[in-house]
């Protein structure tokens, strides 16, 4: 009786036995509306999403990085994690191009943030953050830019304070630069 409306249960005809006990139910005044949530389905739709975007299927849109790799995805989920993806896709002449050149990201780069985009997953390293870093920034993905500069802060000491503190300063990452601020005092 899945998908059946409460209106089209009077023209379902019961079997003897049921004595139309489900229609009784549905229209007694106890009756109420249940909300239900499925609470793995986000994730399960991004699994999905990411297994076609591995397996290049319903992708519709390529990016060539600024070693000339090619990294591809969905437009609409690119657009629903970052404003940078929405303008492009929105108002600038990408919007209607299946290959986009993006010259100031590297494609290992572009690759882990939009393996971000469809897994919420990202790992940080000491030979990937001075990279990662710019390139959230430049994609707006404000969670990945918090992570690289916690990372950089837990790195924090005598030796690398004034590099680290300008290094924030550039990319305006204002807790890093206090911390590296506060360190050297």
């Amino acid at each position: 009786m899945l998908g059946v409306s409460v209106k089209e249960m009077d023209t379902i005809q019961a079997s003897p036995g049921e004595n139309n006990l489900i229609k009784q139910v549905l229209k007694s005044n106890e009756y109420q509306p249940t909300h239900f949530r499925n609470d793995s389905h986000s994730a399960r739709i991004l699994e999905d999403l990411q297994s076609l975007r591995k397996n290049e299927v319903l992708c519709d849109v390529r990016f060539e990085a600024d070693d000339g790799k090619i990294v591809i995805g969905h437009k609409n989920v690119l657009i629903a994690a970052s404003p940078y993806f929405h303008a492009m896709f929105s108002n600038f002449e990408e919007s209607n191009k299946d290959l986009v050149t993006i010259r100031e990201l590297d494609s290992t780069i572009l690759q882990l943030l939009v393996d971000y985009i469809y897994t919420g997953e990202i790992m940080v390293t000491k030979e990937n953050v001075q990279a990662l870093l710019p390139a959230a920034n430049v994609l707006q993905l404000d969670y990945v830019n918090e992570v690289c500069a916690e990372f950089l802060q837990k790195q924090l000491d005598s030796s690398n304070c004034l590099g680290i503190k300008a290094f924030a300063d550039l990319h305006n990452c204002t807790k890093l630069l206090s911390s590296s601020e506060a360190y050297r005092v």
